[in-house]
């Protein structure tokens, strides 16, 4: 299992840097972990924005998901939020 988290933080930043045009010395943290639902997730902290969390999930193998900070956390604060996924976003406007 090790191993699988390891591969999932990998995958994320490569995810970060090559789609969405961040530099590896943006992130602060990315940590990935084992729960019920969804069974992988990982957790990216960006240094600009210590204090919030933003949850990704691997849909499938093949397509990452933003799942947190929650929508209704963003829902009218979305200048509060530096690192929303343009792909939530599309839905919300």
């Amino acid at each position: 299992m090790q191993f699988k988290l390891y591969n999932l933080e990998k995958e994320m930043l490569h995810y970060l840097v090559a789609t969405n045009h961040y530099k590896e010395s943006d992130m602060l943290e990315i940590k990935a972990k084992y729960s019920k639902m969804p069974t992988y997730s990982v957790d990216a902290v960006f240094k600009d924005e210590p204090n919030v969390t933003y949850n990704y999930t691997l849909y499938d193998g093949k397509e990452w998901f933003q799942l947190g900070p929650s929508d209704g956390e963003i829902e009218g604060n979305q200048d509060k939020y530096k690192h929303i996924d343009t792909k939530r976003l599309q839905g919300t406007e």
